[in-house]
């Protein structure tokens, strides 16, 4: 299969219509959106679904994202939760559209296969102008995991994307860099509590402000994407870096550091997540270094921690995973 890159910033108009084209036929399209490049086929369409599983290498037990155009949508997909509905509209009317993806009791319209044999779907209205173009064009919802093979770093540029799936999937829409680069915030809501099952570019404290916040424990089966102990990681080895641990066999290996660029004396690379310390900029650049190191000549690499503040808890939460031992082959 040949893999086309259209260019949606040049040509807006064209480039929609030939990913309903695709989306119509129960094929797949990498979309843009302002987390991270989504893999998108038709949510209510097994085959299409099926076809995410297979273009990603995802194991069927780790469910999708289904994005929607508008709160209309959530009637048809979800039933009804009184108990929770509070809090949910607060959530919806503060970060909808954007990188929010909440977990709702799932109607019978959703295919089994998109929530891995689960009663509850997880479902966001993404802010990208681009893909919000192709949700209006093609008059349903769309199921759109990130657009890598499965346990690998998010793709932030659509040539990341390319790097990944080419030969698996016809076509990528092209917008430039995504503007958050880490994926939407997971959550749950029980009554007047907010449960986070993913870390992401919506941060606790801002929840928090809606209502109470817990984190998940973790101990329970998966229920949505990224809690897979070993995932988001390259090629490479990734570990935390230890400055104590610095020894002479380091030059050779890739730094990516948190503040301005230091050890160069110790390391054959480095780069800063950002010199200036903003959690931002180095949430929106992870992925991208990740992958750039993981190209160059080296062994293996090293990643400082960030403080675990606001975006900062997401992305420790990408580094932890990134550094985990490798369950799954990538």
């Amino acid at each position: 299969m040949n893999t086309s890159i259209l260019d949606a910033r040049t040509d807006l108009p064209n480039s929609v219509a030939a990913a309903v084209e695709i989306l119509n036929r129960n094929d797949l399209v990498a979309l843009p959106t302002e987390t991270v490049y989504g893999l998108a086929g038709d949510a209510l369409q097994p085959e299409a679904v099926a076809k995410i599983f297979e273009a990603k290498e995802r194991p069927s037990f780790d469910p999708l994202i289904i994005h929607v155009e508008n709160k209309e949508w959530l009637a048809k997909l979800t039933r009804s939760s009184e108990k929770a509905r509070p809090v949910v509209e607060m959530l919806i009317e503060r970060f909808w559209p954007g990188p929010l993806t909440i977990l709702f009791p799932k109607s019978d319209l959703v295919p089994d296969l998109v929530t891995a044999g689960l009663e509850q779907v997880a479902i966001r209205m993404p802010r990208h102008p681009v893909f919000i173009e192709v949700l209006r064009a093609f008059r349903r919802p769309l199921a759109a995991p990130s657009a890598n093979r499965f346990g690998r770093v998010s793709p932030t540029r659509a040539e990341h994307v390319f790097d990944e799936l080419a030969g698996r999937i016809p076509l990528i829409l092209d917008a430039g860099q995504t503007a958050l680069g880490l994926e939407s915030t997971i959550v749950r809501v029980h009554e007047d509590e907010i449960e986070i099952l993913r870390q992401g570019a919506v941060s606790e404290e801002l929840l928090a402000e809606i209502a109470p916040t817990k984190e998940s424990d973790g101990l329970q089966k998966i229920v949505v994407p990224g809690q897979t102990a070993s995932h988001y990681a390259p090629d490479k080895l990734v570990h935390l870096f230890e400055p104590d641990a610095i020894g002479p066999n380091s030059y050779g290996d890739a730094l990516i550091c948190w503040g301005p660029i230091r050890h160069e004396e110790d390391f054959s690379i480095v780069r800063s997540l950002s010199e200036t310390r903003d959690l931002r900029v180095a949430a929106q650049r992870l992925f991208s270094l990740l992958r750039e190191v993981d190209r160059l000549n080296v062994r293996q690499i090293f990643i400082e921690a960030v403080p675990e503040i606001g975006l900062g808890k997401a992305i420790m939460n990408r580094i932890r995973r990134a550094t985990a031992p490798r369950v799954f082959s990538t």
